[in-house]
């Protein structure tokens, strides 16, 4: 374990406790309540439920940090069509409840955090070519993992006022 990786780990595994802690806090009306844009993003209409929002943070981690080993493995990252992706996880987990999102959560806290701790460091500078340009390891790490669940917890906070 490098101290960077260490580092980026501990980040994730405090942002997930605080967004925990958010999913927690939420009342039944919060849960309901459709998100909202806020000036950090702005890239597209937030139209989700909170719960849902919640369960999409969750729901993607995993697929965040295998893209990051593909990065580290020199592999190239398949083209996704988030929109498509995100309309129908709104559709499929409607329904999902705070406790399903925080059971989520946790189980992601402890895998993927030690996941990104077994990155080497020497890793975390590699250039790859992603669907928004080159980014290092490091750079996903931290606007994607650690980015996704702060920009979606400020949509969250947005909505519950």
């Amino acid at each position: 374990m490098g101290a960077r990786s260490a580092r980026y780990a501990d980040e994730f595994e405090a942002a997930q406790d605080s967004f925990i802690d958010l999913v927690e806090s939420l009342s039944d009306e919060q849960w309901s309540t459709v998100g909202k844009n806020y000036p950090e993003r702005v890239s597209e209409d937030e139209h989700r439920t909170v719960g849902v929002i919640a369960h999409h943070v969750a729901d993607t981690q995993k697929f965040i940090v295998d893209r990051i080993y593909l990065m580290i493995e020199e592999k190239s990252l398949p083209r996704v069509d988030f929109k498509v992706v995100n309309a129908d996880h709104a559709r499929e987990h409607a329904s999902v409840t705070p406790r399903q999102v925080v059971a989520l959560l946790r189980a992601n806290r402890e895998s993927l955090g030690e996941r990104v701790r077994a990155i080497p460091d020497e890793s975390l500078d590699l250039v790859h070519e992603t669907p928004v340009g080159p980014a290092t390891v490091a750079q996903r790490l931290e606007n994607v993992l650690i980015g996704h669940i702060k920009t979606h917890r400020g949509s969250i906070e947005a909505a519950i006022g």
